[in-house]
């Protein structure tokens, strides 16, 4: 006789239902589940309550990321929508940044801080992470 959802699965359903978020990574989701704080325990807490959730048929993967199997359809849509960009336009913008950070060697203190506002600012734009741009992957890959 199951008792229901287990803490980690109702907040991951939770999470998952919100009408501005279609997918989510499961760091995303251990992110949200942890108050912003990432640990390896609640992330592998996570992954196991998504593989519970996904044989239950209430969440499914699409592309990486996680969504509620009855928003299947819908997230779908917007995968296909957002696409990355190509791999070589993207290895441009990581020229340009590695550029940007040669100029925080300056011995002018307002040179380096409008070229750390300017590589946060690019890395944002290219949709990665500090750890994606520096290991050239996800640590913790879904």
């Amino acid at each position: 006789m199951s008792r229901g959802f287990s803490a980690i699965q109702q907040a991951i359903l939770d999470a998952l239902s919100d009408k501005l978020v279609i997918t989510l990574s499961a760091i995303d989701l251990a992110r949200k589940i942890n108050h912003g704080v990432r640990s390896r325990s609640i992330i592998i807490s996570v992954h196991r309550a998504l593989r519970t959730l996904e044989a239950l048929g209430k969440v499914v993967r699409i592309e990486g990321k996680w969504v509620l199997a009855t928003r299947r359809r819908e997230a779908g849509r917007f995968a296909r929508k957002n696409r990355q960009e190509p791999i070589a336009h993207q290895n441009e913008r990581l020229k340009l940044l590695s550029k940007i950070l040669g100029m925080l060697g300056s011995s002018e203190d307002g040179e380096v801080l409008a070229a750390a506002r300017k590589a946060e600012a690019k890395r944002v734009e290219l949709g990665l992470s500090w750890e994606m741009i520096i290991m050239g992957h996800t640590i913790l890959a879904d």
